[in-house]
């Protein structure tokens, strides 16, 4: 059992039965008090008065928020499944008309552009179908006729039209060349069926090397599709219409 009293100055204590009839000091204004026989009535300890006072304050402030009865709660739930409801169709409303606007900008836009053709590429290069020479032995129009002589690193690259030699290129170890359409390219060739930069030509380790740019068309070595090819003397090279002979 214990023993609650408290201080004239408003300090509360809890002791022990044991304490009964003797003196103790307040330690909040350091006054004797003499313990007594029973608790005083009324008494409550500064930390429950502080809890109690927490509690009133904390349920003024949430006493708005919370319902105080149980159909006051359902009435709120069901207020908030209808918003909910509400919100969810709202929601399915605009996605709806979202996508119709959507769908209708993409069907003006492709409407208003003009269509483009099939047989270009992004890089207005012609698309076309690279004859086989190899078929009917046509292969054998643009080879060598005779043997020359070239020093070391030099070769001639010759550009054929309808069969026939029209135009010759020098070629050396020290600059490579580039091939395309482009006038910019050390050799030029003026056809739709090239790229801009179509291929270049350059002499490593005693060889000319041939390296297609990522043509429209591809390349073709004697009738072969390649990518990246060394050259030798009295190869068919063709690069879209074009038909080109090295001799080195």
């Amino acid at each position: 059992m214990s023993i609650k009293f408290a201080c004239s100055c408003g300090k509360a204590y809890k002791v022990p039965e044991t304490f009964s009839g003797k003196r103790v000091k307040c330690k909040q204004c350091n006054e004797p008090i003499r313990v007594q026989s029973q608790s005083q009535t009324g008494v409550v300890s500064t930390r429950a008065a502080a809890v109690s006072k927490r509690s009133v304050l904390a349920s003024e402030r949430l006493g708005d928020a919370v319902p105080k009865s149980k159909s006051e709660r359902t009435r709120t739930s069901e207020s908030s499944r209808k918003s909910g409801r509400s919100s969810a169709t709202s929601g399915r409303s605009s996605a709806t008309s979202a996508r119709s606007s959507a769908t209708s900008g993409r069907t003006s836009s492709r409407s208003a552009s003009p269509a483009k053709s099939s047989r270009r590429s992004s890089s207005g290069t012609a698309r076309f179908k690279v004859p086989d020479l190899n078929e009917g032995n046509k292969l054998k129009i643009y080879q060598k006729k005779r043997d020359e002589e070239f020093r070391r690193g030099e070769g001639r690259l010759t550009y054929f039209e309808d069969g026939k030699p029209k135009k010759a290129f020098k070629l050396t170890k020290e600059k490579d060349v580039v091939v395309g359409r482009d006038g910019s390219c050390p050799i030029s060739i003026p056809l739709e069926s090239l790229s801009k930069e179509h291929v270049k030509i350059e002499y490593k380790l005693g060889t000319f090397i041939l390296s297609d740019l990522q043509s429209t068309n591809g390349v073709l070595v004697n009738g072969r599709v390649v990518r990246r090819s060394s050259l030798r003397s009295g190869d068919v090279i063709q690069l879209g219409e074009a038909v080109l002979r090295l001799d080195c």
